[in-house]
């Protein structure tokens, strides 16, 4: 499946079209939210994202695509004028960027070529990562799920809505775990997530909810939490986790981590999906950031960097 988003309708039709003739199957988008709601219920081959849209961007839509699905890669193509400057897009996370002006037949040639490329991927990463995946997760099993994480998000949402308090959703991701699996083992791994786990639930208060998100991330949902307690309890998981090396035997790791949060009330946040969308682009935008970042979205966004050492 292709999902085309474009808030242009011409120019969404043309490129759906173009695709469709090719025998694929096509989702037409004309929003950027639109766009992650599909990543989120289907499987996805290729989404082509539009610059410029107003509201959620092309950018913005593109690291929550991948910080949506970190764990397996959908590949992301951006459409942008002739005039776009490559940086603008290149610390996006977009796998290509494509211009609009180009004829037909490059155009649709550019974007299945990205196909092969995501179905490749996919072939190799189910031959070499279904045991790893598996026995990560079984060691985790004293964590709740992100069934559970999602449930919980949704009640303390409801919560918050009614009687008027603050609210917070964080991501806690371990930085290039993929890396470490191949260096070191599952096995390892397994135990390195382990000790993070213990090490969130040490920092948090009995209310707050910690559950296990995807692969390498964490989530928390942290009721009656003002920004200033969300940026100091991101400081203490900083100092938990990326500041204190993880040793068994003679091995020592030290792990760097990113933080994203999202905070309600907050600009444009009416849902506890929007609110989990927040804190996944934070997350997203921290990891571009640096080592150690957190970044927090509230109206327009801003990164904080902790002022730790580690923090790069």
């Amino acid at each position: 499946m292709v999902i085309v988003a474009d808030d242009d309708r011409d120019a969404r039709v043309r490129v759906s079209d173009l695709l469709r003739a090719r025998g694929l199957t096509v989702v037409a988008a004309n929003s950027g939210q639109k766009a992650i709601d599909v990543v989120r219920a289907q499987h996805v081959d290729l989404v082509v994202l539009e610059l410029n849209m107003p509201g959620m961007s092309g950018i913005d839509a593109c690291k929550l695509v991948k910080s949506i699905a970190y764990d397996r890669f959908v590949p992301v193509v951006l459409l942008t004028s002739m005039s776009e400057s490559s940086a603008r897009f290149l610390r996006s996370g977009a796998d290509d960027h494509v211009a609009k002006t180009l004829e037909d037949g490059e155009l649709v040639e550019r974007l299945e070529n990205m196909i092969r490329v995501k179905r490749t991927h996919d072939d190799v990463l189910s031959a070499r990562s279904e045991l790893s995946y598996g026995s990560v997760h079984e060691s985790l099993q004293e964590l709740p799920d992100h069934r559970y994480f999602h449930d919980c998000l949704e009640s303390e949402f409801g919560e918050a809505q009614r009687h008027l308090d603050p609210l917070a959703c964080c991501i806690v991701a371990v930085d290039e775990l993929r890396e470490l699996v191949s260096e070191r083992g599952s096995d390892f791994v397994a135990r390195i997530l382990e000790e993070v786990s213990s090490r969130l639930q040490r920092a948090l208060r009995a209310t707050d909810v910690t559950a296990r998100f995807r692969i390498s991330e964490f989530g928390l949902v942290l009721p009656n939490t003002r920004p200033a307690r969300a940026l100091t309890l991101a400081d203490r998981i900083v100092s938990e986790i990326a500041l204190r090396p993880f040793a068994w035997g003679e091995t020592t790791i030290e792990l760097t981590i990113s933080i994203g949060v999202g905070l309600y009330p907050s600009g444009g946040i009416r849902t506890h999906s929007e609110l989990l969308d927040a804190a996944s682009i934070a997350v997203a935008r921290a990891r571009v950031a640096g080592k150690n970042r957190v970044c927090v979205v509230q109206q327009q966004g801003y990164i904080y960097r902790p002022t730790l050492p580690g923090a790069a």
